[in-house]
């Protein structure tokens, strides 16, 4: 990892907010709200954060990932907007550092799209992005086996390197 890029984690990681998901309920038109809010401020700050930075919302949970070059101030900024933007209860990051097999990431997010809408394995309310292989899921499920099977069924599908799963069980 970048000398220069760790301390950017360490700041974001440290200011992390966090709540009992359990204690709230679902509110789909919130979070795109909010969503749409979080990547409109990060844009106007760069107009190409949105190629480097992915933002996933839901159930009042923000990830915010990606792939970073060095001194990316901008994962700073906007994991700040997202934690004073209303209706946003949590907020979470993974990155890593950029890597020259980006330009699959895409391609291998279609893949797994399609291997799970084809395994029957389509989460009740789940978002998925690929950083550097690995697949970030965000979203609120039934029950834990399904969490599961939805994990088990993405870390399948060839190319995937990892699984980090931010998914929340209904309460």
């Amino acid at each position: 990892m970048s000398r220069r890029l760790a301390p950017v984690l360490a700041l974001l990681l440290a200011g992390c907010a966090s709540n009992d998901p359990s204690t709230r309920a679902v509110d789909s038109e919130g979070d795109a709200r909010a969503c749409q809010s979080i990547r409109s401020a990060v844009l106007a700050r760069d107009a190409t954060a949105l190629t480097v930075l992915h933002v996933l919302c839901n159930s009042e949970l923000v990830v915010i990932a990606g792939a970073l070059p060095p001194d990316y101030t901008l994962a700073v900024e906007a994991v700040h907007i997202a934690r004073t933007t209303p209706g946003v209860s949590r907020v979470e990051t993974f990155f890593v550092p950029r890597s020259p097999r980006e330009a699959t990431d895409s391609s291998l997010a279609v893949q797994i799209r399609t291997a799970v809408a084809e395994g029957g394995g389509r989460a009740a309310s789940a978002d998925l992005t690929v950083v550097a292989g690995t697949v970030v899921l965000v979203g609120v499920v039934d029950d834990q086996a399904k969490a599961d099977r939805l994990i088990a069924s993405v870390g399948a599908v060839p190319g995937v390197k990892s699984v980090k799963s931010f998914l929340q069980v209904k309460p």
